[in-house]
């Protein structure tokens, strides 16, 4: 995969499909390969830029604090090493974060906007529940236990049921947990500075807010504080799911939201 070098960021990202360019923007301590089931639905009609923010996957960055500002200029500038003048922005969790404040910090660059199970300022239970997990790390659990226990806050019940009645999944090995888990503790110090309380009536894209009925990592009243503060936002809730939404019941409401407020 290739990397740009973004101020004191090298960052690895992927770029797929042709048409209007939407860049994807995951969640604490997501990779490009979060995307994967979405790729095939929205390349159809876009050229979608994927990446690992700092602080996770192979994007290589300072050893120093940062914050969800940090990130969306990394966002900004790979955009801007692309080629691309205009673009429409898609973030997920922690990423819709990233996504706000690029479309408040860029707003001449940013079409339409899509916010996915995220929120203006964290859930205090659900950054409770993950300081508690990361200080399982601290204690000796691995990263890959920190990411499994984060999988149980990000799907919906039915996909644990449907589980429980197969074979065991397999575990998987992080070849890179330290780093990895460093990485994530970062990105969550950068989540617990984050409020756009005061600034979401500054968004003037097109916006969508996408949001899971069965979401207990984000609860759905947060996407509903989102859809009261930004001004001409739309709210389309997906009934049955969690914090990870599948694509195949989200991307066509995606897809037409872009068809509808073009570059």
């Amino acid at each position: 995969m290739p990397k740009a070098d973004i101020g004191d960021v090298r960052i690895n990202y992927e770029v797929h499909g042709e048409g209007e360019p939407v860049v994807l923007i995951t969640g604490l301590g997501g990779e490009v390969a979060f995307w994967k089931r979405y790729i095939p639905f929205l390349s159809k009609a876009h050229q979608l830029v994927v990446l690992d923010n700092r602080g996770a996957g192979e994007t290589e960055y300072p050893s120093t604090l940062f914050t969800v500002g940090n990130m969306a200029e990394d966002v900004a500038g790979l955009m801007r090493f692309l080629g691309y003048d205009r673009y429409h922005v898609l973030g997920w969790s922690m990423g819709g974060n990233v996504a706000q404040r690029l479309a408040i910090d860029h707003p001449e660059r940013v079409g339409a906007l899509v916010l996915m199970s995220t929120y203006a300022r964290r859930p205090e239970r659900s950054a409770f529940a993950i300081d508690t997990m990361i200080r399982t790390v601290d204690e000796g659990a691995s990263f890959d236990t920190l990411m499994e226990l984060m999988q149980s806050w990000c799907l919906p019940e039915d996909y644990f049921r449907k589980l429980a009645s197969e074979r065991p999944a397999q575990r998987r090995c992080n070849g890179n947990g330290k780093r990895a888990a460093e990485g994530f503790r970062a990105q969550k110090l950068a989540l617990d500075l984050f409020d756009s309380h005061g600034h979401l009536g500054a968004i003037a894209s097109p916006t969508l807010i996408v949001h899971g009925t069965e979401d207990i990592m984000v609860a759905p009243h947060f996407a509903l504080e989102l859809h009261e503060s930004i001004k001409g936002s739309e709210l389309e809730w997906v009934p049955g799911a969690g914090h990870i939404i599948p694509a195949d019941r989200c991307c066509h409401r995606v897809l037409g939201f872009l068809g509808r407020h073009p570059l």
